[in-house]
Order: C-alpha cells, then structure tokens, then sequence
C-alpha cells in the first residue's frame, strides 16, 4: 500500500466500527480522530503552515496500527469476491501491515483490485509490486523476498521467529516490571481521559463544577498530567456522584 495510514477515509472507518465496537468505545476513537492538526514546512524554512486534516489516522499512536487492520480488512473482503478461486488449502491473500500477498492459479489483474482500494481511498504502490511465480522445475521463486524474508529458505523464517521472540521477551521486561517505573515507560491516560470523563460527567447535573464543555474537558487532559491533582479531582467527582445517586434514592423512597 501507499502510504496507508495517510489515506484512512475517516467516515468510513467510523462506519465499519459501528458496527463492530461499542458506543463508548466509538466515541473514544472519535476524540482520536478529531481536531487533528498537521505542519507543512516549505522549502527548508523555518516557517510552517499549520491546517486541519481530516484523513488518517495519528502517527505513532498505538490504535492506530489496529484502525488501520479493521479498515484494510474491509476493504480485502470485498477484493476477495474479483480473484480467481484458489487452492482450498491456500488463502486468497496474505497480509502484514499495510503489505499484501495475493495468492492464485492465475495472474492477478492489479489494475481491477486498484479499482476496489480506491473505494476506501487506499492506493497500491505500484512501483513496489511484483509478481512472484512459483513453479516445480523453476527456483528462482527461493530467492524471493516477502516481508524481509526469503520464503525458499526455512533457516531464515526461523532466525527472524527467534529475533521477534527475543524483542517480545525484552519489552516485557519494560511492561513488567516490579516497581515504579520511570517517566520515560509511564503510560497516560491523555487519550482515553475525554472519553471516560464526557461519559462519566454527563450523569452528573449540569451545574456540577461546570465541567460540561470540550473546552473543560480539554483542560482536563492537562491535569491528568498532574497526578496529584488528578486524584482529587476524581475524589471530588466521586463523592458528587455517590452523593447525587443517594439524593435519587431518598427521592425513590418518599
């Protein structure tokens, strides 16, 4: 694909989640997606154009790989209906990522799958695409190349299982660990705290401490960098909550 993340149609892709998350869960990924703002830097100087973007999903953000796999995916279904029927014992495709393999007796009209992407806005790298043929009598297939490794030759698909193994052992190590861990590990609930809190304060009354707006909201975001003022906000919030749900059932009760 070229540049996937950068080509998410957005509406679509709260479409598909739809039907698939919840309520809450779609509105989490709503905050994600909204007011996303990106710096264009022209001619190498120091002055950039800052704009709006409304398609994509945020670099570097760790929902935005697993966005992009529910998207493609829909969009594979319908590529699957225009190939050729293959092997019982062999998939249509196989996908990594943003790269894609398709699998068939016979050759692939890319033109005809680019028609299809091009629904959900994503695009084939052309220049990146290849046709591999595999045959009995012709080896050359062995010295192909799919994700980084050689597909002829079994030694190399295991040292790269061995060399994710060792990679997957080290970062627990970062996730699980005994202790405080430093700054640089701590995990913040900047992304999820809008949603939680838009969720939570709208069971409150509408005067309680005010914090009904996005603007509240987004000043809320900057406290949860604070800890210590994080707490006592929730500590507040609770009480009020605890408090408002015993008025309702004195209420209930008279």
């Amino acid at each position: 694909m070229s540049a996937a993340f950068d080509t998410i149609d957005r509406a679509t892709l709260l479409n598909i989640l739809e039907t698939i998350i919840e309520e809450d869960e779609l509105r989490l990924v709503r905050f994600l997606l909204s007011n996303t703002c990106l710096n264009i830097r022209i001619g190498g100087t120091k002055e950039e154009k800052k704009f709006t973007s409304n398609i994509g999903t945020p670099q570097g953000d760790s929902l935005s790989p697993i966005l992009f796999v529910v998207y493609l995916e829909n969009a594979l279904k319908e590529v699957r209906m225009i190939l050729p029927e293959s092997e019982k014992t062999l998939p249509n495709e196989i996908a990594y990522a943003d790269d894609v393999d398709f699998i068939a007796q016979e050759r692939i009209d890319v033109a005809q799958i680019q028609r299809v992407l091009k629904r959900y806005n994503l695009e084939v790298n052309v220049d990146k695409t290849e046709y591999t043929i595999l045959d009995r009598n012709e080896k050359s297939w062995k010295n192909t190349k799919k994700v980084g490794t050689l597909i002829g030759d079994t030694g190399d698909v295991q040292r790269r299982n061995q060399l994710s193994t060792a990679a997957l052992a080290k970062l627990q190590n970062v996730w699980v660990r005994d202790g405080v861990c430093s700054d640089k590990y701590r995990g913040r609930p900047i992304t999820t705290l809008p949603v939680v809190l838009n969720n939570d304060l709208s069971r409150l009354e509408s005067n309680t401490y005010g914090l009904k707006t996005f603007e509240d909201i987004e000043n809320l975001k900057k406290i949860a960098e604070q800890r210590d003022q994080w707490r006592i906000l929730c500590t507040r919030i609770q009480k009020a909550t605890e408090a408002l749900q015993s008025d309702d059932y004195d209420a209930e009760r008279r």
